[in-house]
């Protein structure tokens, strides 16, 4: 009888120190989610242009002048793009992925007219390299005197605004998280994680227009 009571307490012990567990496993989970939505994102109010990151135009591959080809005939820096200007950026992360081509990108194609009545440039932004991001634009029919498109070809400003993910599950390795954002003469005044592609564009444009 006493080892029938010995092995009941040690299966209650087990049996505690399984749900608490569970309970650690699950506190720690919601303490990751909470840090993480918490490091991915741009505080309103930063100001962009004191960054020395840089972007790369979109563009095709020039088979005649290898000059057009060249990273540093190419380069956008961040003075350059926001400085006295007033500019939508929505981030996606691969060009001729599902969500960014079917459920992201649309909305602002449908939109940009409206976008270009409250700012003076809309951008997409991409972890990429230029040329398939130019090509991703075209295979859209993408007017690109309305929708500039810029390459983050080593992922140097999503890691530097902690918006660096890991799609290597999906073969897409580090890439930028889904965002959005409204950058007034460089200082963000709205940002965004997006969570629902389809509805960032009329979104991000009510914040545009307050």
């Amino acid at each position: 009888r006493g080892k029938k009571q010995d092995r009941g307490n040690e299966l209650k012990r087990n049996s505690a120190m399984n749900i608490l567990a569970k309970k650690t496993s699950v506190i720690r989970g919601v303490s990751r989610s909470f840090v993480s939505s918490i490091r991915r994102n741009i505080a309103v109010g930063s100001d962009l242009t004191t960054s020395t990151t840089t972007f790369q135009k979109a563009r095709p591959w020039d088979m005649i002048n290898n000059d057009a080809n060249l990273e540093a005939n190419n380069v956008v820096t961040m003075k350059d793009l926001f400085q006295d200007k007033r500019v939508a950026v929505f981030g996606v992360p691969a060009p001729f992925t599902g969500t960014c081509t079917n459920e992201h990108y649309p909305g602002y194609k449908e939109t940009q007219d409206d976008f270009l009545e409250v700012v003076d440039e809309v951008v997409c932004y991409s972890v990429a390299d230029p040329y398939a991001h130019y090509n991703w634009g075209k295979a859209m029919d993408n007017d690109f005197s309305k929708i500039s498109f810029l390459a983050d070809t080593e992922c140097e400003f999503a890691k530097e605004h902690d918006l660096d993910r890991d799609y290597s599950g999906a073969s897409l390795g580090h890439r930028s998280a889904r965002f959005s954002m409204i950058v007034d003469n460089g200082i963000v005044t709205s940002f965004n994680i997006v969570e629902d592609a389809v509805k960032d564009a009329k979104t991000l444009l009510e914040q545009a227009k307050n």
